[in-house]
């Protein structure tokens, strides 16, 4: 699904914070990404949503090169990549529903199962009750959830969390991490960046080490 050569990014013109990345992301893969505060994690994580391109080297999407795609082909390869970014990006002139939503309305779905599929997650993951509010009346634990929730309610192809249970409870950190296990087994492949280590224990997977913007 993923496949990174020999990749370098720098910023500005800066020195690379990233160097030399080798690695393949198969269907059906689960793999933590751990590493130190400056260890090129999430400078990683944006080249695998394509927020960045790399400075040097090559990285192909389901077998296309997206340095050398078009925006249009970028925006489709993004379409199937699901991501929870540490600091939810939610949109907060959306109600919590359209925040969900978006996702399945991108994909073209119809309104009655759109309603559907967002009522059932919400339901499940304790925000039923909030649908019709605004993120920024919510919790940080709310929020968080209604970000897992746009992330996966589309079933991607890859699915990327960043730090996705730091703001809930260890009952509700499990059953969400229980859902990406869920979605692996379907083959969705599954990359979480974590420091915690205690959920690595729980839920073993194989864990990528990044050490000053290598793999190690």
């Amino acid at each position: 699904m993923i496949n990174l050569s020999h990749v370098g990014l720098r910023y500005d013109g800066g020195a690379e914070v990233l160097s030399d990345v080798s690695l393949d992301i198969d269907k059906g893969s689960f793999h933590y990404l751990m590493g130190q505060s400056g260890s090129g994690k999430t400078s990683l994580m944006r080249l695998l949503y394509i927020g960045k391109l790399p400075s040097r080297g090559d990285i192909r999407f389901f077998d296309q090169d997206v340095s050398k795609a078009n925006r249009i082909k970028r925006a489709l390869i993004r379409q199937k990549i699901g991501v929870i970014f540490q600091d939810f990006r939610l949109i907060n002139s959306l109600s919590v529903f359209d925040n969900i939503a978006l996702p399945l309305r991108l994909a073209g779905l119809s309104e009655k199962d759109i309603k559907d599929e967002v009522s059932s997650i919400a339901k499940w993951i304790g925000l039923i009750d909030y649908l019709k509010s605004k993120p920024v009346f919510l919790s940080g634990g709310q929020q968080q959830r209604v970000a897992i929730a746009r992330a996966v309610i589309s079933k991607p192809k890859i699915l990327l969390a960043d730090e996705p249970t730091g703001s809930l409870d260890d009952e509700m950190g499990a059953k969400i991490m229980s859902l990406f296990e869920e979605l692996n087994k379907k083959g969705t492949a599954v990359i979480v960046a974590t420091h915690n280590e205690n959920l690595v224990e729980k839920f073993p997977h194989p864990v990528l080490k990044l050490k000053k913007g290598t793999i190690v």
